[in-house]
C-alpha cells in the first residue's frame, strides 16, 4: 500500500508527471514560439508572457485536485458537466467533452509542426537525409518508444532532457549578459508596462497556448498524476486524501519552474539578439510564416552570441528538447484520445481495451503528425494553429475546473481566494477568446 508523503522533502520524491509536462511544453513553447515573439515585438510583451506561464497552473492544480479525490479521469470528470449530453453504448458524456475532441485535429496539426521542425534540425546536422526522410524517421522513432515503453522510463528520458535543456538555456543566458545583446534594467521595465500592440495578436495568442501548461498539458496531466499514484489508496481517509493534493500542488509548482527557467532566456534572446535580423523581421512584420525556416532562424540566437560555432549546439539542443517535445506529446495523446473513444462510447471498454488503445493510438498518432506536415510542410503555420486552438480552449478547462471543485466536500476545497483566480483567470480567457473571434472576422 503507497502511502501519501507527509513532508516536504518526501514529496519531492514523487515528483514525476511535471517532468513529462515540461517536456511536452519546452519544444514547441519555449524554443520556437517565444523567442520569434520577443522577435517580433521586443521587450515589449514580456509581462504577456509571464501572465502565460504563471496564471494557468492554477487550473492544472485544481484539475488535477477533482481527479486525485475521485479518481476520476479528466473526461470522466468533465462527462458530469451540465447541458446537452449524449449517450451512447450506456456511456453518458457531456457537450463540453466533443467540443474538446474537435481540437484534435489542430493539436494533432501541431504535432506535425513538431516533427516538421525536429526534422529541419535532423537535416541541419545530417543532411544525407532529406527533411521528407527525417519527419518519417522521427515519426517511426516516437511510435517505437511509445510502444516499448511506460510511464517510469518515458519519465527517465524526459529528465535527462529537460535537465540538460534547462541547463543549457541558463548558460546561454548568463553568456549573452556579457556581449553587446546583454539585458538590462530599463528593457525588463519596458516589458512591465502592460502594453499590447495589436499587430502581433496572432502570434501572441498562440504564444499564450503554447507556453506553460496549455489546455492539452492540463488534460494530460490529470493522466500522469494517476499513472503516478497520487490518487492510490485514498480511501475515505480525507487527511491521506489532503496529502495526496499537497503532494500534485508540490508536482505542479516544480513544472512552473522548470518552464521558467527553460523559457525567459529564450524570450530574452528572441527580444535582443533576433529583433535584430532584418530578415526575420520582416517576414514577422507581414504575416509570412511561410517564409520562416524556423532552425535557420533561431540559430542566430546561439550564434550571434557566442560565434559561429554555437549554431551547431543551437542545433543539437533543438533536436533533442524539440523531439522530447514531440514524444511527450505523443505519450499524452494516446492517454486522451484512447480516453476519448471509451468516454464518449465510441468504443465499448472491456478488460484491456484502455492499453490496446493505447498502443494503437501510439502508431496513428505519429502517422497522422507527419501527414499533416506533408500535407502543410511548414512547421511555424502549423505550431501557430495549433497555439491559437490551444488558447481557445483554455475558457473550457477553466469553466470545468470551477464546476468541479464546488461538487467536493467542503474539507477538500481549495480556500477562497483560490476560487476567486480562477474566476479573473476565466474573464482573461474569455476576452482573448473574443479578441480572437473579432481578429478573424472584422480585424483590428
Amino acid at each position: 500500500m503507497q502511502k501519501a508523503p507527509k513532508t516536504f522533502l518526501e514529496r519531492i520524491k514523487y515528483i514525476g508527471p511535471s517532468v513529462i509536462v515540461t517536456g511536452s511544453v519546452v519544444g514547441s513553447g519555449s524554443i520556437v514560439m517565444t523567442p520569434l515573439l520577443g522577435a517580433a515585438a521586443g521587450f515589449v510583451l514580456l509581462w504577456w508572457l509571464l501572465l502565460s506561464m504563471w496564471s494557468k497552473p492554477i487550473i492544472q492544480a485544481e484539475i488535477s485536485r477533482y481527479v486525485v479525490v475521485t479518481k476520476k479521469t479528466f473526461l470522466e470528470a468533465f462527462a458530469d458537466m451540465p447541458g446537452f449530453k449524449t449517450t451512447i453504448q450506456g456511456k453518458t458524456t457531456s457537450w463540453l467533452v466533443w467540443f474538446m475532441f474537435i481540437g484534435v485535429i489542430p493539436s494533432i496539426a501541431g504535432m506535425g509542426g513538431l516533427a516538421g521542425a525536429v526534422a529541419e534540425a535532423g537535416n541541419s546536422m545530417f543532411p544525407i537525409f532529406s527533411v521528407e526522410i527525417w519527419v518519417a524517421i522521427c515519426c517511426f522513432g516516437t511510435w517505437l518508444l511509445l510502444y516499448y515503453g511506460s510511464y517510469k522510463s518515458l519519465e527517465k528520458t524526459l529528465l535527462v532532457m529537460v535537465l540538460f535543456f534547462s541547463f543549457m538555456t541558463m548558460i546561454i543566458a548568463i553568456a549573452m549578459q556579457f556581449t553587446e545583446y546583454q539585458v538590462n534594467v530599463e528593457q525588463i521595465s519596458q516589458g512591465l508596462t502592460f502594453k499590447f500592440p495589436t499587430e502581433y495578436l496572432p502570434l501572441a495568442l498562440a504564444v499564450f497556448g503554447f507556453t506553460g501548461i496549455s489546455y492539452g498539458e492540463i488534460m494530460a496531466y490529470t493522466y500522469w498524476c494517476l499513472e503516478k499514484g497520487y490518487a492510490d489508496n485514498t480511501g475515505n481517509d480525507i487527511e491521506e486524501t489532503k496529502h495526496w493534493i499537497k503532494t500534485m500542488q508540490t508536482d505542479v509548482w516544480v513544472t512552473v519552474g522548470f518552464i521558467t527557467v527553460g523559457t525567459l532566456p529564450f524570450f530574452f534572446l528572441g527580444a535582443s539578439v533576433l529583433n535584430t535580423v532584418t530578415e526575420l523581421q520582416t517576414s514577422l512584420a507581414t504575416g509570412s510564416f511561410w517564409d520562416i525556416d524556423v532552425i535557420s532562424a533561431l540559430q542566430n540566437m546561439f550564434s550571434l552570441v557566442l560565434g559561429g560555432w554555437a549554431k551547431w549546439l543551437f542545433i543539437v539542443l533543438a533536436f533533442f528538447v524539440l523531439f522530447s517535445t514531440l514524444l511527450s506529446g505523443t505519450a499524452a495523446f494516446t492517454r486522451t484520445i484512447s480516453d476519448y473513444l471509451i468516454s464518449m462510447g465510441l468504443v465499448k471498454e472491456k478488460e484491456d481495451t484502455r492499453k490496446k488503445l493505447i498502443q494503437i493510438v501510439a502508431l496513428v498518432i505519429p502517422f497522422l503528425s507527419g501527414l499533416f506536415y506533408f500535407i502543410l510542410p511548414n512547421p511555424f503555420t502549423l505550431l501557430l494553429i495549433a497555439g491559437i486552438w490551444a488558447a481557445m480552449g483554455l475558457p473550457i478547462v477553466n469553466i470545468g475546473a470551477i464546476y468541479l471543485i464546488n461538487k467536493l466536500d467542503v474539507e477538500l476545497q481549495p480556500k477562497p481566494i483560490t476560487k476567486i483566480f480562477l474566476w479573473v483567470s476565466l474573464i482573461l480567457q474569455l476576452t482573448m477568446a473574443l479578441l480572437i473571434i473579432y481578429d478573424m472576422t472584422i480585424g483590428f
